[in-house]
């Protein structure tokens, strides 16, 4: 008989998290029953389109931990949406008949939940660090958790495994991306304009208003760089976000998107959602990721998997996923002259992005190698009674 795992998913926008999680689910389904909870929204319809079976709620409460997030000044007004959330997804909870060997917590925020749901489905419990823990913000509470009723950290990579709530617990898995249509080879390319990608939401997170002034530096003094930006806004509604950004809760991008659109450069595309991938970075020389997050986005992965390079942002840095002068190259965020820098000595030095680009998917294959590291879930998944 198979085991019945059930996946607990915050984020009602799809994304990283949601992506990463469907790439092993569609890989395990065969050995383990899988289930989805998540908000109604983006996220609940992907899994449906994928045909994963899901229940839909309301919301699914969390507690942010992780180095990009406070509830400091105005912030802390969000725990009201935490705390009526809890109440509803509890009451939701409850309704679930069905038993469970294993819950899977998709992100590290959503450990508060833990004993609750410890107490209604008497299930192991097995949490995901997608994002860095800001060790200075857990509290003993969190680590009381953490170290009763959670049963296995898996850990993203080095950099994530570095600041696990409990490294006893923990494993390194890394993501995966089923790359199956994409078998050819890394060809040089030899187009005259330089090619650079962006991929992801986009928002302040992201980098993307530091990303935005360097495009428009380098536009003053060159036409010979393409940049090809795919995503869409994080909070499309301009209201909603003018609340957010009052209440200090979030950043207004859109403002910044929208000044910078108006420029209407003619060699910036902007390709909104992008649902083929391989597409996608068929068109590109260069995956950027700027980002303040201090972590490494999918896109990484997937542009390695085409043997695509990158040039990321980081502050702590583990030479896994990226290793720095070999598979791509990574800078300070905010170091606007580095950073403009290096895209204009890696436009010139073709033979130099050949190179990385050809061990950039040597470093897939050995990092994210998709049978091995799907191995090591169902393993994981086992080896709990």
């Amino acid at each position: 008989m198979k085991k019945k795992i059930l996946i607990i998913q915050h984020h009602r926008k799809f994304g990283g998290a949601s992506k990463s999680i469907s790439e092993f689910i569609l890989k395990l389904k065969s050995e383990f029953e899988f289930d989805v909870i998540c908000p109604s929204g983006t996220t609940s319809d992907f899994f449906k389109n994928k045909k994963i079976n899901i229940y839909k709620f309301l919301g699914v409460p969390s507690y942010d931990i992780t180095e990009i997030g406070s509830y400091t000044g105005l912030r802390k007004i969000l725990l009201i949406r935490e705390i009526f959330y809890f109440f509803i997804f509890l009451l939701t909870v409850f309704k679930i008949k069905k038993k469970y060997d294993i819950i899977h917590l998709n992100d590290t925020n959503l450990i508060i939940l833990a004993p609750f749901l410890k107490f209604i489905f008497k299930a192991n419990i097995i949490c995901h660090v997608r994002t860095r823990v800001n060790i200075t913000k857990v509290s003993t509470l969190i680590y009381y958790i953490s170290k009763k009723y959670i049963d296995k950290f898996i850990c993203i990579d080095k950099s994530t495994f570095s600041t696990s709530p409990n490294k006893k617990k923990s494993i390194i898995i890394y993501n995966i991306f089923d790359n199956k249509k994409n078998k050819k080879k890394y060809l040089k390319k030899n187009k005259k304009k330089f090619r650079i990608g962006f991929l992801g939401s986009l928002d302040f997170h992201k980098g993307l208003d530091f990303y935005f002034d360097c495009i428009s530096e380098i536009n003053k003094k060159t036409n010979n760089f393409i940049f090809i930006i795919g995503g869409s806004l994080s909070v499309p509604n301009k209201f909603l976000l003018n609340i957010l950004e009052i209440f200090r809760i979030k950043k207004n991008f859109n403002r910044i998107y929208y000044d910078f659109k108006n420029k209407k450069y003619t060699n910036v595309k902007f390709l909104n959602n992008v649902s083929n991938l391989n597409k996608f970075y068929k068109q590109i020389d260069l995956i950027c990721f700027p980002s303040r997050m201090n972590a490494l986005g999918r896109p990484i992965i997937e542009a390695a998997s085409n043997g695509i390079p990158s040039l990321v942002c980081l502050d702590k840095y583990f030479n896994d996923t990226i290793v720095d002068k070999k598979t791509g190259y990574v800078l300070k965020f905010g170091n606007k002259k580095s950073f403009i820098q290096k895209l204009y000595n890696l436009s010139k030095n073709k033979k130099k992005l050949h190179q990385l680009g050809i061990n950039a998917k040597k470093n897939y294959y050995l990092r994210h190698n998709l049978i091995k590291n799907t191995n090591k879930l169902s393993k994981v998944y086992n080896s709990i009674l």
